[in-house]
């Protein structure tokens, strides 16, 4: 089997990957070409210390600031809880984010009383460089697909995202 996936290997590298037929597949061979294409998504550990000595953000930081990329403008009530941390906790948290210029409290449009936190541009792009998989990688690597394979892609990752539970 490790023969047949260094084998393969060779083949994605040139490009050449083979057509298999559903009975040639063996669960433990695409397992491990997932395993692959995930790890190669990632940013390089190299990559990874770079960014970390110029972010200058503690870990419960950068938590805050995950939830706020991905959540986009949040209470400091709705921070506290999802961390499980004090109201104070967060606030001080923000602070500082707010002095690195990483993120910025705005009125929400809905009630002006409430106050709401979000990224600054600069807190997005640190959140980014931080992320496990970058979006560029693969937005790189899919334009070098055609539209088939894009096309066949989409739709065996539609269907593996169907019977995978979601977390959180």
């Amino acid at each position: 089997m490790a023969g047949d996936a260094a084998a393969l290997d060779s083949t994605v590298e040139r490009g050449t990957a083979p057509v298999v037929s559903r009975r040639d597949i063996d669960l433990d061979d695409l397992a491990e070409l997932l395993r692959e294409t995930v790890v190669r998504l990632q940013p390089s550990t190299e990559e990874i210390s770079a960014a970390w000595s110029d972010a200058h953000v503690t870990m419960q930081q950068l938590r805050v600031m995950t939830i706020l990329y991905h959540e986009g403008p949040t209470r400091v009530s709705d921070l506290a809880r999802r961390l499980s941390v004090s109201t104070p906790t967060i606030t001080g948290i923000l602070d500082r984010l707010v002095r690195q210029r990483l993120s910025y409290r705005m009125s929400d449009p809905r009630d002006r009383r409430v106050v709401l936190n979000n990224l600054t541009h600069d807190g997005r792009e640190l959140v980014e460089r931080l992320m496990p998989a970058r979006g560029d990688r693969a937005a790189i690597a899919l334009s070098r697909l055609s539209d088939d394979e894009r096309e066949m892609l989409m739709i065996s990752l539609t269907a593996l995202l169907r019977v995978i539970p979601q977390s959180g």
